[in-house]
């Protein structure tokens, strides 16, 4: 197993050295919690060290945003290993899976976000959407292991009844995913990163860390 660091030491402290290979690792919250601010620092450091990321995205990156989390990196160099698929369907989204885990030199698979088109499916297709679900996390989980790689997923929320949140579509996949993770605001620019499950740290612990003009920190 080996660890992706972000450089943001709160959060690779919580991790116990940073993102882990050979699993996925599944990022949820609200918007606005530094979901997409923590796929594309993953993708930087990711890229720095030479390899490739596939980065699976149904939201609409900011190039902006990246350019300024690239700031102090060769930000050529980043993109240059940075390959982008944007699906614009529940239907694409498996299939750009299925390319992405076969791109070589592949160092991290983004799947930024895991969800938000399998929340306009289950309005449709209930069974269709969980069963496509289920396929896509599970060809994630078996690359993860297969290529030792990193696998990070994010996930939009619901408002459950003890004013809690939770990711569409959570339960189904639980037991695929290694390590889950909840962000949350607490302040103007400051955010708590929760454990939620994890192989080798305690569940509950938390860690606090602010979103910059330069990402994570």
């Amino acid at each position: 197993m080996k660890h992706l660091r972000l450089r943001c030491k709160p959060i690779d402290d919580l991790l116990g050295g940073g993102i882990e290979s050979d699993s996925i690792t599944e990022i949820y919250g609200e918007p606005g919690t530094g979901k997409t601010n923590l796929c594309l620092q993953a993708s930087r450091e990711c890229s720095n060290i030479g390899k490739k990321v596939a980065y699976i995205d149904s939201q609409g990156v900011s190039s902006e945003r990246f350019k300024q989390i690239c700031s102090d990196s060769d930000c050529k160099y980043v993109l240059s290993n940075i390959l982008f698929f944007n699906p614009s369907s529940f239907k694409e989204q498996e299939k750009m899976i299925k390319t992405a885990i076969n791109l070589e030199n592949l160092g991290l698979v983004i799947l930024d976000t895991y969800n938000s088109f399998y929340r306009l499916m289950l309005e449709d297709d209930e069974k269709f959407a969980d069963r496509s679900l289920n396929r896509q996390i599970t060809e994630l989980q078996i690359a993860s292991v297969e290529k030792n790689i990193y696998v990070i997923i994010s996930g939009q929320v619901y408002s459950t009844e003890n004013d809690d949140v939770r990711p569409f579509g959570g339960r189904n996949i639980e037991h695929m995913v290694k390590t889950i993770i909840k962000l949350e605001k607490i302040g103007k620019g400051t955010r708590q990163a929760t454990i939620i499950k994890h192989q080798t740290q305690p569940k509950d612990k938390k860690a606090i860390f602010s979103i910059t003009s330069k990402g994570l920190e």
